[in-house]
């Protein structure tokens, strides 16, 4: 079986298709366009502060728009902010956010175009991270349950024209699930596909679903795996995408990138979602240009295939390569660069002025007075003819790797091979040469290299997020290369070079912050308070720290972070360390300098140098 038949081709660029849902006057999935969307930060109880923020998603251009719903009495409220919308013009469909509350949801689906359930707490409750035993009989009992509560809500969906989202967060994942498969993709996909099964049953079809995790990788190898599966039990349900808690700023902006670009390069898709710590305006012109830049995929130059056997979609595994002086192995990814730049230092960088004839380690270009010592950077017709050297650098791209350029790189150990690419869709060509070198057994090292013919901007942090992380995100990759014609900014290349390696999860090189972009459940700042932490705790390289607003994902969405600061009342924060609560209800005001405590009494605090 080939392991790609979780999309169409990997060698091309086709969206997936999958069945249609209706949203209100929204149609989702089919030959659809991709639906832009984003959700409220307010309190769905307060119906005019609702509808401003609700209009302003819309206005910037959001196509469907999420809001929380705690209760019953929010869940009515729906009913007052629709009509509110509808009177000013607005008909754009909207989505009720439940949690734990199935009455909540019934009530919801009478009012409004969508409901989004959670797999993990729409019945099972919170999370109490204990393992139980299970007999084939007490599981299905549980499951009994489950359809017990679900059947009702698909009735008055059907009733009313109503879709439902079945959402599975990594952070929620049931205790049910997580005593079966544990914190796997499969225990996340068996989530939604236990909901799917009893849908399906009931004969209701009008359903999207998503996997979302703060974890890029996770992410896509999950959606991946989710995707195979509906497959081989004849189901083809749209798909929302998004990775949670991805932050704020440029690190949030290329998170996402990397995770959900990844899936829209494999035509899977129906709509996504970029989860900021911002105002959720701000998340729509994100979006908008990831979907924009995968559509330029289309009809692209053709791609050679090749046996994809030794392709892993739905893990993290790492090509097998030998070490170059620090390239290759279990090295980290190295980062090709500009020298000239202040914090993001690269390892090497590129020398010979726009000719590009030499690269430089950094480390060797400080400590000597011959500022020329260089590794040659050379083309695949000087194989034969390089001299010797302890490292070399070979530029090429896929369509140059032939029978005769296998057998020449065999005998070269000094060899680093940059892939460059001129295919507009570089994700599907660059993993061809990956899977070509790796099917020839060629175990150089590889420094993944692509040039952007334009100035390099924010808009181009996102292009490179999008097309160098999916791989790192696959385990291809030694190094990377970002090239430009010019940089808006000084070492804003080798910043995002390092964001994206982070992103991927294959180096860090500065902490790793996981922050929700916040919703009516939030009980605190939390734009100020993510911006405060990162202040005090921005040194502290390679520290995974949380901000979540609230309960309902933020212990589980710390499954590998080291500390988190978590919302547990109005103005109040409970710290953990690892998924272990250590303080309760802090104040909000004492909260940060208290994580500090926390972090330097585990140890784990460093002063600024």
């Amino acid at each position: 079986m080939s392991s790609s038949n979780y999309c169409i081709n990997i060698f091309k660029y086709s969206r997936y298709k999958t069945s249609e849902v209706s949203i209100g006057d929204l149609h989702l999935g089919n030959n659809h366009p991709i639906v832009v969307q984003s959700m409220t930060t307010t309190n769905t109880n307060h119906t005019e502060e609702t509808v401003e923020q609700i209009k302003t998603i819309f206005d910037a251009g959001g196509q469907m728009v999420r809001m929380t719903t705690q209760g019953q009495r929010e869940a009515s409220n729906l009913e007052n902010i629709k009509k509110e919308l509808r009177q000013q013009g607005y008909d754009g469909p909207l989505v009720a956010d439940i949690h734990y509350n199935p009455n909540a949801a019934n009530i919801a689906a009478q009012h409004i175009e969508k409901v989004r359930i959670n797999p993990g707490n729409f019945v099972d409750g919170a999370k109490k991270f204990e393992t139980y035993e299970y007999t084939n009989e007490s599981y299905f009992e549980e499951l009994q349950q489950v359809k017990k509560k679900l059947v009702p809500l698909l009735k008055i969906c059907k009733e009313n024209n109503t879709a439902i989202r079945i959402g599975t967060n990594h952070g929620s994942l049931s205790d049910r699930i997580m005593s079966k498969y544990g914190d796997t993709p499969m225990g996340m996909v068996e989530s939604c596909l236990e909901f799917l099964r009893i849908c399906k049953d009931e004969n209701f079809h009008n359903i999207v679903l998503s996997i979302k995790a703060s974890n890029a990788r996770i992410m896509v190898h999950t959606v991946r795996l989710l995707v195979q599966k509906m497959k081989e039990e004849d189901m083809n349900f749209p798909l929302h995408l998004g990775v949670t808690e991805a932050g704020e700023g440029e690190d949030g902006r290329i998170r996402s990138a990397v995770g959900i670009g990844a899936l829209l390069a494999d035509g899977i898709g129906d709509t996504i979602r970029v989860s900021l710590t911002e105002n959720p305006e701000n998340e729509i012109p994100v979006a908008t240009d990831l979907i924009n830049y995968t559509l330029q995929k289309e009809d692209h130059q053709p791609i050679r295939s090749v046996e994809d056997a030794v392709y892993h979609p739905f893990k993290y595994v790492k090509r097998n390569s030998v070490a170059i002086k620090n390239i290759g192995a279990s090295n980290v990814p190295i980062v090709i660069g500009n020298k000239k730049t202040g914090q993001d230092t690269p390892d090497y960088f590129v020398g010979g002025g726009n000719n590009a004839s030499s690269i430089i380690k950094l480390e060797d270009w400080k400590g000597i007075e011959n500022k020329e010592s260089k590794y040659p950077l050379f083309s695949v017709k000087e194989l034969n003819d390089l001299p010797n050297c302890e490292l070399a650098f070979l530029k090429l791209t896929y369509s140059q790797m032939d029978d005769a350029f296998a057998e020449s790189i065999k005998n070269k150990s000094n060899v680093v091979i940059v892939l460059d690419t001129d295919n507009v869709n570089s994700v599907a060509e660059q993993r061809a040469a990956f899977l070509w070198l790796m099917d020839q057994e060629i175990v150089n090292p590889v420094v993944v290299y692509k040039k952007y013919a334009e100035s390099f901007n924010e808009e181009s942090q996102l292009k490179a997020a999008c097309d160098f992380g999916p791989l790192f995100l696959d385990g291809f990759g030694d190094g990377i290369w970002i090239d430009y014609e010019e940089e808006s900014e000084l070492g804003l290349v080798n910043k995002t070079a390092f964001s994206i390696l982070q992103a991927a999860r294959v180096r860090f090189e500065k902490p790793d912050y996981i922050s929700c972009p916040g919703c009516g459940r939030t009980l605190f700042g939390l734009q100020s308070t993510t911006a405060k932490v990162k202040e005090q705790t921005s040194h502290l390289k390679g520290l995974k720290i949380a901000v979540m607003g609230c309960i309902v994902n933020g212990p589980g969405e710390m499954a590998d972070a080291d500390y988190g600061y978590v919302g547990s009342g109005q103005g109040k924060i409970t710290l953990y360390h690892q998924r272990k609560v250590v303080k309760r209800n802090i104040n909000e005001e004492q909260a940060v300098d208290e994580l500090i405590k926390l972090i330097k009494q585990n140890g784990d605090w460093k002063e600024q140098a």
